[in-house]
C-alpha cells in the first residue's frame, strides 16, 4: 500500500517538493505559473481547507492542500490504486464542486504540461498555444467525467480525454494536420473478441495516448495509412518496398499500438 506523505502546515519547507514542470512554472507569464500561484494562496486557506474537510475523505483531515494531491496519487507509482481511489473521490465531488475540480486539475497537471510541451512541437504558436488549448479542455473533461462508468485508472483517462478533446475531437483548425480516419477500422486488431472499446474511444485517441507512451513514428503512418484505406499492396508501393513486407510493418505497428495504450496509465 501507497505510504501518504504528511504535509505539515507550520513546518511545509521540510518537505519535499511537489514537482511541477520548471521550465514553464518560471515563466512569469506563462498560465501554468498563474495556476501555480494561485495554488499556493489558496493551499494553506482556512476557507478551502474547511471545505474540503467537509468531504470527508479518507485519510483524515488536511492542514494544506498539498496533502490532497498527494493522497490522489501526486507523484506517486503508476500503479497507485490507493491514490486513483481518492482521486475518484474528487473528481466524483468535482461534478457539483469547482474547489474539487480546481484540486483535480492540479493533480493532473504535470502530465497536461508533458502533452503541451510534445503537442507544441507540431502546433502553430508553440507551447503557449497548446497550454492554452489543453488546460481548458481538462477542465471540462473533469467537470463531466463520468466518475459511475470509469472508476478505475481515473487519472489516465482524465489526462488521454483531456488531450482528445483540446487536439482531435471537434478541433480540424488549420493549425493542426489532422488525417480523416474511421475511428473503429482497426478494433478488429486493437482489442480481444470479448473486449469493448468505450464510447469516446478511436483511433486517433490512442495515437495520442500511444505517442505520449514512445511509440515508433513510423508506426504511426503505417496505422493512419490503414486507418484511411490503404492496403498492403498500396502501403508497398508507396514506401517502395515489396507487399510482404508492407504486411509485417502493419502486423507491427498495430502491435505497438496495443502494447502502448494497454500499459499506459
Amino acid at each position: 500500500m501507497t505510504q501518504l506523505t504528511t504535509i505539515n502546515s507550520d513546518n511545509l519547507t521540510s518537505q519535499p517538493l511537489l514537482e511541477w514542470s520548471p521550465g514553464v512554472v518560471q515563466r512569469s507569464a506563462s498560465p501554468v505559473s498563474r495556476l501555480i500561484r494561485e495554488w499556493q494562496l489558496i493551499s494553506d486557506r482556512n476557507q478551502e481547507l474547511e471545505i474540503v474537510n467537509s468531504w470527508s475523505l479518507p485519510g483524515g483531515k488536511v492542514n494544506h492542500l498539498d496533502e490532497v494531491l498527494v493522497r490522489a496519487g501526486f507523484n506517486t507509482a503508476r500503479d497507485d490504486s490507493q491514490g486513483d481511489q481518492y482521486l475518484w473521490l474528487l473528481v466524483k465531488q468535482a461534478t457539483s464542486d469547482e474547489l474539487a475540480a480546481r484540486i483535480v486539475l492540479q493533480r493532473i497537471l504535470p502530465p497536461l504540461l508533458a502533452i503541451a510541451r510534445r503537442r507544441g512541437r507540431i502546433v502553430e504558436g508553440g507551447i503557449d498555444t497548446a497550454i492554452a488549448d489543453v488546460l481548458p479542455s481538462a477542465w471540462g473533461v473533469i467537470r463531466k467525467y463520468p466518475w459511475h462508468r470509469r472508476p478505475i485508472k481515473v487519472a489516465a483517462n482524465l489526462v488521454r480525454d483531456s488531450e482528445y478533446f483540446a487536439f482531435v475531437h471537434g478541433n480540424r483548425s488549420k493549425r493542426y494536420k489532422v488525417i480523416p480516419m474511421d475511428p473503429y477500422i482497426l478494433s478488429e486488431f486493437l482489442v480481444a473478441p470479448e473486449e469493448q472499446f468505450e464510447e469516446e474511444i478511436s483511433l486517433e485517441k490512442l495515437i495520442a495516448v500511444a505517442l505520449d507512451q514512445g511509440i515508433d513514428p513510423k508506426h504511426i503512418e503505417i496505422l493512419r495509412a490503414v486507418a484511411t484505406g490503404d492496403n498492403a499492396a498500396t502501403i508497398a508501393a508507396r514506401y517502395g518496398v515489396a507487399e510482404r513486407t508492407a504486411r509485417a510493418w502493419r502486423a507491427k505497428a498495430v502491435s505497438e499500438l496495443r502494447v502502448r495504450t494497454r500499459c499506459a496509465v
